[in-house]
């Protein structure tokens, strides 16, 4: 059969409008070629349907190189080993996405999703316990990992806390403790160590088959240590005792205290931020059950990822005791969380390296 490959061009580009959201060339000069990350094969180059780009040596080092007019097609990011486009890429296997919100209280967090999810399956005796993050009675704000065994206790725990805690370790009590089936709800680092413990064949879970856990992670662009969060509060005249609430929402934290809502863009305390996430590109948690966060929802609703059948199963379950309500989320609502994702992967390309 003779090939036609003006014809495949074409279709490429057909199939990408059709399927993907596209970007033009200085999209992929911004995050793979001026950070570093490019890896100098051609792809981009000869990829092009309209020879708009040029590989040109500087220095010895190949640069892709934009000499022509660019149509936006978005044939050289798709096709860029550096780029990320596709949803499983992103945000990993998802069987379906919800915009959710507890019928139950909520003050304490947007949509209260988790909290309720977690209710409803220690109601029906699908977990024994919950592993959560509470605040600290003694230090402001400061985390503490709990396991809660009674959905009552819940609430006391209802609220994002934007500081690390060692729920894998609390986990691990639960397990010590004889607790046969626990979830635990943290950020995608530490559902990586639950990952670890499942996948490694010397790993808790392949050794002692009688436990069980289910692992809901919250979308996390990044945690901050706890004393330099203080430090920040602080230089701007704020008390963490005083604050209310925590969120980060549109690229910004915001804190509330009382009535008053003080914000500053995220990127203001980068001097803040754990060191570890520098290092992290997961930002919804790809091997838990579930994955919930604001962005993709309206105000004071939850978005959520069913990853497994057995998280499915337990979002129809508890829609249909009207412990939640929601609807589906729709494509655009699903492109928010999955631009939020490849903002935070291509922000591992702007580490220095030594090289």
């Amino acid at each position: 059969m003779k090939r036609n490959h003006k014809a495949a061009v074409e279709e490429m580009q057909r199939l990408l409008k059709q399927n993907t959201k596209r970007y033009a060339f200085k999209k992929l000069e911004k995050e793979v070629i001026k950070t570093g990350a490019c890896v100098e094969c051609g792809a981009c180059v000869a990829a092009c349907p309209v020879d708009a780009i040029s590989g040109e040596r500087t220095d010895r080092k190949y640069v892709p190189i934009l000499t022509g007019e660019c149509i936006s097609c978005g044939i050289c990011y798709a096709m860029c080993p550096r780029s990320f486009v596709l949803q499983d890429q992103l945000i990993g296997e998802v069987k379906n996405s919800w915009k959710l919100q507890s019928t139950r209280d909520h003050m304490r967090q947007d949509g209260g999703a988790v909290t309720a999810i977690l209710g409803y399956m220690l109601d029906e005796k699908m977990i024994e316990g919950a592993v959560v993050a509470c605040r600290s009675s003694d230090t402001p704000w400061l985390p503490v990992a709990t396991t809660i065994t009674r959905r009552e206790d819940l609430y006391r725990c209802g609220g994002t806390i934007y500081t690390h805690a060692q729920v894998i370790d609390e986990m691990l009590r639960g397990f010590k403790k004889n607790l046969s089936s626990l979830a635990v709800v943290g950020t995608a680092c530490n559902i990586d160590a639950i990952h670890r413990m499942e996948e490694h064949s010397e790993g808790l879970f392949n050794v002692d088959r009688a436990a069980s856990v289910f692992k809901i992670s919250l979308f996390c662009m990044e945690s901050f240590n706890y004393g330099d969060l203080v430090a920040f509060l602080k230089k701007a005249g704020i008390e963490i005792e005083n604050v209310s609430h925590f969120a980060i929402t549109s690229g910004e934290l915001k804190v509330t205290l009382g009535s008053d809502v003080r914000s500053w863009p995220v990127a203001e305390l980068n001097t803040a931020a754990a060191s570890s996430c520098a290092f992290c590109q997961d930002f919804t948690g790809k091997y838990s059950d579930l994955s919930c966060g604001n962005i993709g929802s309206d105000e004071g609703w939850t978005t959520v990822l069913a990853r497994t059948d057995r998280a499915a199963d337990i979002i129809k379950g508890a829609l249909k005791k009207g412990i939640v309500k929601g609807e589906a989320l729709d494509a655009e609502s699903l492109q928010a969380v999955m631009n939020s994702a490849r903002f935070k992967m291509n922000k591992y390309y702007r580490l220095q390296t030594g090289h």
